[in-house]
């Protein structure tokens, strides 16, 4: 820890040195979370379960003629307890080098899956795509319960975004080694898990139109005792979003296909037994719906997904999973730089296997606020 206080001091140092068009900027998310699950209560305050708390370092040069460089380096923390969210792990959110040019963005270094919501190469961003986002509460569930894992950030990236085209862009991502077994992609071509995602957005005026799909070619050589050439099972999924402001009311759709890939792990021990039994088909998706309310904007809506395990090569290894759930919020603004946020949500899951079915049923209410700076 005192390593990465070192470390952060001299950044802030350095930056200081040359502070043109560099800002220190971030946000403090911090709330009460009340959970009913499978007959328990749990109360607890607890830091993100709207935003995740954070700070950063951000600064770009412009080089002329529509050329410009920059960097990101952003952290994780908790604000309960001010330790960071992944412990030895200083800028966990973002440490990018960006070169942007007439003719497209590179992003290279640790930074978002494009489908994901973390970083500034994330597609899934909140405000366009689910206005609950992905699961930072229990139960408050969002899009996460009801689509499959890339969806945080990944080592030894590099992205490229094409410019705007008849209010079109591409999206092109590629890691070589981006997992956490192997996090400097120092091992042979072949041993390492290589990321590979494509996306195209559509934008204009109140509509929004967006679809990803994404693969892991995982590490034969590595992993040959389990996975070679003749029997890889790749992870793949395919996602498309869509939303369209009314005015009055903005309604939020969010479907996606995959296979061999694995479920997100919900809340405390719902989901848990799901995490061990690999990867899945299936298909899943969200609908959500935001309107202006007490000058506020109100939400509600909900998902559901239906998965079986990939590899069934006999009737003992039936694993079907059913989740759905409902959710509900308000958000309001106290100033430009303070919100505060109110939510409530209640998931149910279903696992069935040869000889069983288990149900699960969690609730949870949640209030908060949320301070930018």
């Amino acid at each position: 820890m005192k390593k990465l206080v070192a470390t952060l001091g001299l950044t802030l140092a350095a930056m200081s040195a040359n502070a043109t068009e560099v800002r220190l900027y971030g946000l403090v998310d911090l709330g009460i979370s009340a959970t009913r699950a499978n007959g328990q209560t749990n109360v607890e305050m607890k830091s993100g379960m709207r935003n995740s708390s954070r700070f950063g370092l951000k600064g770009t040069e412009d080089l002329g003629n529509g050329y410009k460089i920059g960097f990101i380096l952003e952290s994780q923390f908790k604000a309960d307890s001010g330790v960071l969210q992944t412990e030895g792990t200083l800028w966990e959110r973002e440490s990018s080098l960006i070169i942007d040019t007439p003719y497209g963005k590179i992003t290279a270094g640790r930074i978002g899956y494009l489908k994901g919501v973390v970083g500034s190469t994330a597609l899934l961003n909140s405000y366009r795509v689910n206005p609950f986002g992905g699961v930072m509460s229990n139960y408050v569930t969002g899009f996460k319960a009801y689509t499959t894992g890339t969806t945080w950030y990944v080592n030894n990236g590099i992205v490229y975004a094409s410019p705007k085209f008849s209010n079109t862009e591409v999206f092109l991502q590629y890691s070589n080694g981006y997992n956490a077994s192997n996090p400097d992609d120092s091992d042979t071509f072949n041993s390492n898990d290589r990321y590979y995602a494509a996306a195209v957005r559509y934008m204009n005026g109140p509509l929004f139109l967006q679809s990803i799909v994404d693969t892991t070619n995982l590490g034969n050589e590595k992993n040959k005792s389990t996975v070679n050439d003749k029997n890889s099972r790749d992870p793949i999924s395919l996602g498309f979003q869509a939303a369209y402001d009314f005015g009055f009311i903005k309604p939020y759709f969010m479907i996606e296909g995959f296979k061999n890939s694995q479920l997100n792990k919900i809340g405390g021990s719902t989901g848990r037994s799901v995490a061990k039994v690999g990867g899945f088909d299936g298909v899943g998706g969200t609908l959500v719906v935001q309107w202006p309310m007490f000058g506020g904007k109100a939400k509600f809506g909900g998902g559901y997904l239906k998965a079986e395990r990939a590899e069934e090569k006999t009737a003992a290894d039936k694993f079907d999973v059913t989740r759905c759930g409902l959710s509900a919020g308000f958000d309001y603004n106290l100033s430009k730089t303070t919100h505060l946020y109110v939510d409530a949500g209640y998931f149910h899951q279903k696992e069935e296997t040869l000889k069983a079915t288990t149900k699960s049923h969690s609730s949870e209410f949640v209030m908060g606020m949320v301070h930018y700076f």
